[in-house]
């Protein structure tokens, strides 16, 4: 028996109207292109998710979007794409908008980069979005579906090497890195790819990539209960503006008293209670990250200020 085809770009009208009539969800994979060192592909960050859409749509229905290679990126190393923020959320709208008014229920966007403005921008579209729609949309990063087994997601080492190395192995070769190890890799943060990459690895973690993303998908595509909705909803609320004040704070703030990508252990408890769909116990947590944010960060000096201070 033939496959169904998953990929929107691929489909006929009728396919599409009649795969979201079975299972109204599209997935959505992005990323910026940037330098993920020697080893890696440019575009790793949105490959690896689109990999693992492909595969969670393959259990659950639903369509995948084409590939989007954009993203507000941070590395200072060349190949880069840099796309300001705001164009990030431009265009997120556009692709959501678009899903919406041709008949998405669910949309899971799933972003491969860790960027904080980055996710910024997609959290504040698919906010938008559910305020004056009745899709629901889950706009999240892969590390954070990982937050159990690995807190902080690496950049082009041995984590995101490994995935690549499972679900595009083509596309990756270690031989390119310097074989010293005493020379590290440019642009590589995380632990030594050269040691502690495989494609065994990689299948670990996507694995539980793929069931947790099809399981929040499916949640989502069965999610009637009208308090349950907007409570989802304003979860997303509550990660803009947690997002806004990590935003700022980083910009703003002296190193040591900037807030981290992921403020403190209530915003691992609120990442994780919001993938399930605890909401109640999102939001309780997502509270107290917004309470200790306002805590730690009143008073601090400014970033090149000795004098100049938040209130």
């Amino acid at each position: 028996m033939a496959s169904v085809e998953r990929r929107l770009e691929r489909c006929r009208p009728q396919q599409i109207w009649d795969t979201l009539a079975e299972f109204s969800c599209v997935y959505v994979p992005s990323g910026p292109l940037e330098w993920h060192g020697r080893q890696n592909p440019v575009g790793l960050d949105a490959l690896k998710v689109e990999a693992v859409c492909r595969r969670a749509a393959e259990r659950t229905g639903g369509l995948v979007f084409p590939t989007i290679f954009f993203g507000a990126h941070e590395v200072p190393w060349p190949l880069g794409m840099p796309v300001e923020a705001t164009q990030v959320q431009v265009n997120t709208q556009t692709v959501l908008d678009y899903l919406v008014r041709n008949g998405a229920r669910v949309v899971v966007w799933l972003g491969g980069h860790g960027g904080t403005e980055d996710y910024s921008a997609l959290r504040r579209a698919a906010l938008t979005t559910m305020q004056r729609s009745n899709c629901l949309v889950l706009a999240a990063i892969d590390q954070h579906f990982l937050l159990d087994l690995e807190p902080a997601m690496d950049h082009a080492a041995a984590i995101e090497t490994s995935l690549m190395m499972h679900l595009q192995p083509e596309t990756v070769d270690l031989s390119a890195l310097d074989p010293e190890p005493e020379r590290w890799p440019e642009g590589v943060g995380g632990e030594d790819p050269r040691e502690h990459a495989s494609a065994e690895r990689g299948m670990r973690y996507s694995d539980v990539l793929v069931d947790r993303v099809a399981v929040a998908a499916q949640r989502l595509v069965a999610l009637n209960d009208p308090i349950c909705r907007r409570k989802h909803v304003a979860c997303v609320a509550q990660q803009v503006a947690v997002d806004d004040m990590v935003v700022y704070g980083r910009a703003h703030l002296a190193g040591a008293d900037a807030p981290a990508k992921i403020p403190d252990e209530s915003w691992h408890q609120h990442l994780q209670a919001y993938r399930v769909g605890d909401y109640d116990a999102a939001l309780a947590a997502g509270q107290v990250t917004i309470e200790n944010i306002r805590l730690t960060t009143a008073g601090r000096r400014t970033a090149g200020s000795e004098d100049q201070r938040l209130i």
